[in-house]
């Protein structure tokens, strides 16, 4: 159903703020023609969509298991691989490695801080070629056994509590990041010792080199307990070398020195976060579900339809200057021990143009894509230059272009946006933390409205 009203002057006189390029057909010229502002809803239906994998090209990793009341079970793994500078090279008077320690850093975490679980570490047995043309390599739902041995003896073991860890030094400031910290023992050490000295420490020359024929990365899982989830921001590999120096009395180099010397995960590498959920979030897309939902990580957004087939048929030959879409999140109805966040922005994209989105690293464009954020006075999620993407999709049609299934749905995806020195959005990419939202649903019997301003040039008489 439909409704219509003659907008008032003043709608007309501010009409042209909503949007700074009005969209269609309706062009006029003003002291020939008549403006005519007018107002209009159209309804929208709106379900839950599962995203049960998500492309998740990031430099940050994720750790934990936690079971949800109201969504089950959630657990987070990651593989990644380990960089080494362009001709890392230690003193010539080399003695070896003597100790070497992996160590997982993190500000933030979600879950009981003093929950105990087990932190697993195994070497993968095959080196991933990180080319960006295997896409599938980022995707939440890879399988670590096609990288590691899960029969071999792990190269690490660690019991480890989010807060309790990070705490055990005294003199930690609240700006210091947490750490879980795990020698990964004397038979590694000498394995790096022995691949440094061959080969005229060439397997040292670079990342690639390293990756080959050292380490050809790491497979972190947990396998014991639960409650909490980490969010890792760095990960090192720190290696403890001895070598020989002068010695202030006797002048000779009889003096037995150590430093330390870091390898990182960083971006130039590969790294891939592995998620599972529960199949209780199969429950939450039921069609009569009364709500729809956003969950992360890997977990739900919520879907779209559009009326543009009407839309076109009633509006195709008049200036679309604003199409607005709200979307009211109610009050959680989880009642776990520990609050989830809210998401923070929301990706509206086509449904059909999702996957391209996040493969190709795009930012939204304000055409087919559009960002919005949070706002916690309202409690809503706004959209207000849709006219942009109507009139593309208008075009499509005059253009009679092939309709795939999904050509009248959009998503609504949580994101986290990356920021340049003048704030502008540089990269978009899944929200990997655990937030979740419930918001009214739009069904036939109940729909949700989109507003639409147009203007329609009037001859006049």
């Amino acid at each position: 159903m439909k409704l219509k009203f003659l907008a008032a002057l003043g709608i007309a006189a501010t009409l042209y703020s909503c949007d700074d390029t009005t969209t269609g057909i309706g062009d006029f010229v003003a002291n020939a023609d008549e403006i005519t502002a007018v107002a209009e809803t159209y309804n929208v239906t709106t379900r839950t969509n599962l995203l049960d994998s998500i492309y998740s090209r990031t430099s940050s990793a994720y750790l934990g298991k936690y079971t949800d009341p109201e969504f089950g079970e959630y657990s987070a793994e990651f593989i990644t691989q380990i960089n080494c500078v362009e001709g890392q090279r230690f003193p010539d008077t080399f003695q070896g490695i003597e100790e070497t320690t992996l160590e997982l850093y993190y500000y933030n975490y979600y879950g009981d801080s003093l929950a105990t679980l087990r932190v697993q570490v195994d070497t993968l047995n095959t080196a991933i070629n990180d080319n960006g043309k295997d896409k599938q390599l980022y995707y939440t739902s890879f399988n670590p056994e096609d990288f590691y041995n899960k029969n071999a003896a792990p190269l690490a073991v660690k019991d480890y509590a989010a807060y309790n860890v990070a705490t055990a030094d005294s003199t930690k400031s609240a700006e210091d990041p947490y750490s879980i910290t795990m020698s990964l023992g004397k038979d590694f050490c000498d394995y790096l010792t022995r691949k440094y000295e061959e080969n005229d420490h060439k397997n040292f020359d670079d990342a690639h080199a390293f990756i080959n024929n050292v380490l050809k990365g790491f497979y972190i899982h947990t396998t014991h307990g639960e409650g909490s989830v980490l969010y890792l921001s760095d990960i090192w590999l720190r290696m403890k070398v001895k070598y020989l120096t002068k010695g202030n009395v006797s002048g000779k180099v009889d003096s037995l020195v150590y430093m330390y010397v870091p390898f990182a995960a960083s971006k130039e590498v590969f790294m891939s976060t592995r998620m599972q959920n529960s199949e209780k979030l199969k429950e939450f897309v039921k069609e009569d579900a009364p709500y729809t939902y956003l969950k992360t990580p890997a977990g739900l957004c919520t879907e779209v339809t559009l009326p543009l087939q009407t839309m076109y048929d009633e509006l195709s030959k008049d200036t679309l200057n604003s199409i607005t879409l709200s979307l009211t999140k109610m009050k959680s109805s989880n009642d776990g021990p520990f609050k989830m966040g809210v998401p923070s922005n929301l990706l509206l994209v086509r449904k059909s143009e999702m996957i391209s989105f996040f493969e190709n690293n795009k930012v939204a464009d304000n055409i087919t894509s559009f960002l919005a954020s949070y706002d916690s006075s309202t409690n809503t999620y706004s959209f207000s230059k849709l006219n942009r993407l109507v009139s593309y999709i208008f075009s499509e049609l005059r253009n009679e272009e092939k309709k795939d299934d999904d050509w009248d749905k959009i998503l609504l995806i949580p994101v986290t946006t990356e920021l340049d020195s003048e704030n502008n959005v540089v990269s978009i990419s899944h929200d990997m933390e655990v937030n979740s939202a419930r918001l009214v649903r739009g069904t036939e019997e109940n729909p949700l409205n989109i507003k639409v301003i147009i203007t329609k040039p009037t001859q006049m008489k």
